[in-house]
């Protein structure tokens, strides 16, 4: 079953960075790979994460696993039931009659 593992890697220099993606792109296994937010790398996939995260200490040595969550897509297990909504009335409006008053 394929999980998404967070690894904290805080690296500031472009180099280790590129080194800890090559690592992780020749990991066989991996499916994603999100480095979006700042000093947090999101790997999904089937893979061993400790043979990962050892792997990635070789390049950065200060690399620890966030979290652990099972990859499923909260919208497919969730049936959204849509529910009718009321219909409101309109009040009446008296620009299209033609009242005697008005004259």
């Amino acid at each position: 079953m394929p999980e998404k593992v967070v690894f904290k890697l805080e690296a500031f220099e472009e180099r280790i960075k590129r080194k800890a993606m090559k690592v992780v792109c020749d990991f066989p296994g991996v499916t994603l790979i999100d480095v979006k937010e700042k000093g947090e790398l999101k790997v999904t996939g089937e893979f061993d994460k400790f043979e990962m995260t050892k792997k990635l200490k070789k390049v950065y040595e200060f690399v620890d696993i966030m979290a652990i969550k099972p990859d499923g897509e909260p919208a497919q297990n969730k049936k959204l039931v849509k529910k009718p909504e009321p219909k409101v009335k309109k009040a009446p409006s008296f620009r299209g009659w033609k009242l005697a008053l008005f004259k």
